[in-house]
């Protein structure tokens, strides 16, 4: 299905950075923020936000697509990125967001999932509508606080900086993610990254309801064959329709756990 939505260039104000964004716009009133990955940008492997926002588009809602600081077009050195300058990243962006848009939902691919998670606990109770992730990190533990020599390495461009390990959350991602009370789906491949599959199963049946957990057999962490991105992109529009459709949203109904 084909989007006539306009997609429009802009920057959000945050602090001393700018946040380069992309608006996919439809008339509704709802919105999906999408929140890209370690190492990733607006775009996303293959294009994947791209075609995200543009399945988003043709399905009714308006998406919005950007870059946090230090990567893609936005301001600011990589380095200079931690877990909590990505929560403040996206907190302007939904600020943004609901100056404008009376139904937001927020999606999370890799470490942008557990952004994500963290920035919605963060807001008020049923400001966010719903949330979608996609092979979210699990655990900040895959960082230790202690940084290893290569993960700091001067010769690597997408090295990270010290403060990485030290300027994030005290809660870890699965005590935040059992708690959340919106609605949540997380889709991933049973071939995504080590130990991503397994320990985000450990937990979510804790997490609250509604909620939903698909798992693609075969699939990777970016979902690189096109078979099982049209299944992660037709479940997630249909997921975000739901919920953020007042009519039938509104009631509350789970999905299946």
């Amino acid at each position: 299905m084909k989007s006539s939505a306009k997609e429009i260039p802009f920057t959000i104000r945050r602090s001393r950075h700018h946040l380069a964004a992309v608006l996919h716009r439809q008339r509704d009133r709802s919105l999906v923020v999408l929140a890209h990955g370690f190492t990733g940008n607006k775009v996303e492997q293959g294009r994947l936000f791209v075609d995200c926002a543009r399945a988003l588009a043709a399905g009714g809602i308006s998406a919005l697509r950007f870059d946090f600081m230090g990567s893609g077009d936005s301001s600011g050195s990589f380095q200079q990125m931690t877990p909590n300058s990505e929560i403040a990243d996206l907190n302007a962006v939904l600020d943004w967001a609901k100056r404008r848009y009376r139904h937001v939902g927020v999606l999370g691919l890799s470490f942008g999932g557990a952004i994500s998670i963290f920035t919605v606990a963060g807001r008020r109770t049923g400001e966010i509508a719903a949330l979608c992730t996609w092979s979210t990190v699990p655990s900040l533990k895959v960082w230790k606080r202690v940084p290893r020599k290569s993960e700091l390495n001067p010769e690597n461009v997408q090295r990270v900086g010290r403060a990485f390990f030290t300027d994030r959350p005290r809660a870890d991602v699965p005590e935040v993610y059992v708690r959340l009370p919106l609605p949540k789906l997380q889709i991933q491949g049973d071939a995504d990254l080590p130990r991503f599959r397994e320990t985000f199963a450990k937990y979510f049946p804790r997490a609250q309801a509604p909620k939903r957990h698909i798992v693609l057999p075969g699939a990777d962490h970016v979902f690189s064959r096109a078979s099982d991105r049209a299944r992660v992109l037709a479940e997630t529009v249909a997921f975000f329709r739901h919920w953020l459709d007042p009519q039938t949203g509104g009631d509350r109904r789970r999905t299946k756990s």
